[in-house]
């Protein structure tokens, strides 16, 4: 996307785990989450389960069922709304 261009955050398709957890790692960083970052495995079989694609805030809960789901990235990507969602949750 032209916006990702613009700001900097352009990435070519990861082939390695080592690979996606350095984009990973930037992306968290430059979007200062304080939250954990899981990766998926290069079989990308939590994004395909969670429908993530191109990017999805999902809370499990303790059982593994989704208590919360944002919406489609990139411009349904909030992690402000997950954190209001966070604080009533906990």
């Amino acid at each position: 996307m032209e916006s990702n261009v613009a700001d900097g955050v352009e990435y070519a398709q990861t082939r390695s785990m080592e690979e996606r957890t350095r984009v990973a790692t930037a992306c968290a960083v430059g979007l200062r989450l304080a939250i954990p970052v899981l990766i998926d495995g290069m079989d990308d079989a939590a994004s395909r389960a969670y429908n993530a694609w191109p990017e999805r805030l999902y809370v499990l809960d303790g059982d593994g069922t989704a208590v919360y789901q944002g919406g489609k990235g990139p411009f349904g990507f909030a992690p402000q709304k997950l954190e209001a969602f966070l604080e009533t949750y906990l």
